[in-house]
């Protein structure tokens, strides 16, 4: 395999490091640990508040994934493998963690707010929409915010999405549009889409 500098490795495609730390190259495993962290850790902020909990589980994956290089798949998607993954890891601690509840209606405030509302904070103008960024957020179940998040946050498609939630792909749409549809009997379809907007662009 040709050989790279260290610096070569940022300009490199997911699925060509994946095939490359598969084959033991170091390097390639360290890029894209450094290339999908900040991910993986607002996801599962996303299942957990507790974000020693996520450090952790982000380790034992990244340590998993390299004492088993040899042997694991073709990730075609390599974001989407890594999302499950983690998914799966925090999953697993469930019935011992009592922060982990993705089906618990009570709101908990989405990852990427806080850079969202100090970028609306800084216009004084949109301060009202500060305010309604976090009323929108806090009207859904944990699981409608996942999903939110997965399409707007991650840009992830329904087929990636429903790899990483365990579901059909039919079901993250329906999922999908039961949320909008939920949103849209609370806010005008202008002022929703302007927030999503926020919520994409960050």
């Amino acid at each position: 395999m040709e050989r790279i500098t260290a610096t070569d490795y940022k300009t490199l495609a997911p699925q060509e490091l994946w095939q490359r730390f598969k084959a033991g190259d170091k390097l390639a495993f360290g890029a894209l640990a450094q290339v999908h962290y900040r991910s993986l850790y607002n996801y599962g902020l996303r299942l957990t508040a507790d974000s020693e909990l996520v450090w952790d589980a982000i380790q034992d994956l990244l340590v998993d994934l390299w004492d088993h290089h040899q042997t694991v798949g073709d990730a075609v998607f390599v974001k989407t493998y890594l999302l499950k993954s983690l998914r799966y890891k925090l999953l697993k601690l469930l019935p011992h963690h009592p922060s982990l509840h993705l089906d618990e209606p009570a709101p908990t405030q989405l990852p990427y707010a806080d850079s969202i509302e100090q970028q609306i904070i800084d216009d004084e103008s949109h301060t009202e929409q500060t305010r309604l960024l976090h009323q929108l957020m806090a009207s859904l179940s944990k699981r409608q915010q996942e999903v939110l998040y997965l399409r707007f946050y991650q840009n992830l498609d329904n087929h990636e999405i429903a790899q990483i939630m365990g579901l059909e792909r039919q079901s993250v749409a329906n999922l999908l549009h039961r949320t909008f549809k939920e949103l849209r009997s609370q806010w005008s379809s202008s002022l929703l889409l302007a927030l999503l907007v926020l919520v994409r662009s960050v």
